[in-house]
């Protein structure tokens, strides 16, 4: 069964807290280093900042429909790998996060540079409340997952991987992808109205 009850996503939340500020304290780490980059090595900061550009530009002469459908699959596809490879002790969820991290420091650190800080932050925050609170939930069911695969490697473990991540998925259906969803929508038709007014 897909959906998940209130009582049960309460419970499994509960479960996923220290995850959560595991995934919390990878993606900091992850974001001053990328501010860093921007203060003590400009070259490579700008050489990264191409690449978002190249990434940014697949997405150019979509309608904000197209837009919205487009970013909602991208995060949900990357936020389900995140999960699915999580049984791999854990290493690919924080590598995500950790990159994650890193680009938003040196595209936000740069564009408050370029365009300031007020432009810059209605950039990200009207989408960012939405969509990087579910991609952290993601990352820290795939966190969990890689964790009880270590224990189970170690020893007995409480319940089986094939249970926590039918446990996870439902978690993704029923919670994160309405966020990721919402967040596709929000980006597309306002953020971009908010940053470019036209």
């Amino acid at each position: 069964m897909i959906r998940m009850s209130a009582e049960e996503r309460r419970v499994y939340f509960k479960q996923l807290l220290p995850y959560l500020k595991t995934s919390l304290a990878i993606f900091g780490i992850g974001m001053a280093i990328g501010l860093i980059v921007v203060s003590h090595f400009p070259e490579t900061a700008e050489r990264f900042e191409s690449s978002v550009i190249g990434f940014v530009g697949i997405f150019r002469g979509l309608s904000k429909l197209e837009l919205a459908a487009a970013i909602f699959l991208n995060n949900a596809l990357k936020t389900l790998l995140a999960i699915l490879l999580g049984g791999l002790v854990a290493i690919i969820p924080a590598i995500l996060l950790f990159a994650n991290g890193i680009a938003l420091g040196v595209v936000f650190s740069l564009s408050t540079q370029a365009r300031g800080l007020w432009l810059s932050l209605l950039s990200i925050v009207p989408h960012g409340v939405l969509e990087l609170p579910a991609v952290f939930l993601g990352t820290s069911i795939g966190l969990m997952i890689g964790t009880k695969v270590i224990q189970r490697l170690f020893g007995p473990a409480e319940t089986t991987i094939a249970s926590e991540l039918v446990r996870g998925l439902r978690f993704f259906l029923t919670v994160i992808l309405p966020l990721l969803l919402v967040a596709a929508l929000v980006e597309a038709f306002l953020t971009s109205a908010l940053v470019s007014p036209r």
